[in-house]
């Protein structure tokens, strides 16, 4: 792990399962250090946060909206976490090549498919856009699914959450064709990953 990760996740590890009373399921499904993309559901902000809290070898990389690193505590912090800016809304394709180059490289990226937080809203009451699937066309690796649950999907101080860690999804099952239209394959491949997820 990188020096600067593994501080700040000694740091916050034991904070976070203070406030958010984290419960854990499925940690034997970690990968560890390897080539796959997480996608989890987006009830919080602080969802990386805890993902990362609970894991103990794998050292997921997140985007992270652009807005959050002008603020210079936070910008730190989320440096420190292998967070990189994206610009939602507007196709960020440098955010893209970034998220490919690391999967390229063997590293864990993690991704959440309903591109926003859905506080209150259950996830199988939300679209899923296909970010995930344009990346797995770029690159063939597997997909880690995650769900984060807490009650009404919306997070108190204090309040129990429970992170679910799924087995992945093999490469195989998210082959994409290139003989098929591009929309139904990112189609395709955004309700699989939705299907998984919403499964745990």
């Amino acid at each position: 792990m990188r020096r600067s990760y593994k501080i700040a996740h000694t740091l916050l590890a034991g904070l976070v399962r203070f406030l958010f009373r984290v419960k854990v399921t499925g940690l034997e499904n970690e990968p560890g250090k390897c080539s796959v993309l997480l996608c989890s559901n987006h009830v919080t902000l602080l969802d990386p946060i805890c993902i990362n809290a609970v894991l103990r070898e794998t050292e997921p990389f997140y985007m992270a909206k652009k807005e959050l690193f002008k603020i210079p505590i936070v910008k730190s912090l989320l440096k420190a976490l292998g967070a990189y800016p994206v610009n939602r809304g507007s196709g960020d394709i440098g955010a893209i090549h970034k998220t490919i180059d690391l999967l390229k490289n063997g590293n864990c990226v993690g991704i959440f498919p309903q591109g926003t937080r859905c506080k209150g809203i259950a996830p199988e009451d939300t679209k899923f856009k296909n970010g995930a699937a344009l990346v797995l066309s770029k690159v063939s690796v597997p997909v880690l699914p995650v769900r984060v649950k807490v009650k009404n999907n919306r997070w108190r101080p204090f309040r129990k959450m429970e992170i679910v860690i799924g087995k992945q999804i093999p490469e195989n099952e998210l082959a994409f064709n290139p003989n098929e239209p591009k929309n139904e394959e990112y189609a395709r491949l955004t309700e699989l990953i939705r299907s998984r997820i919403l499964e745990l």
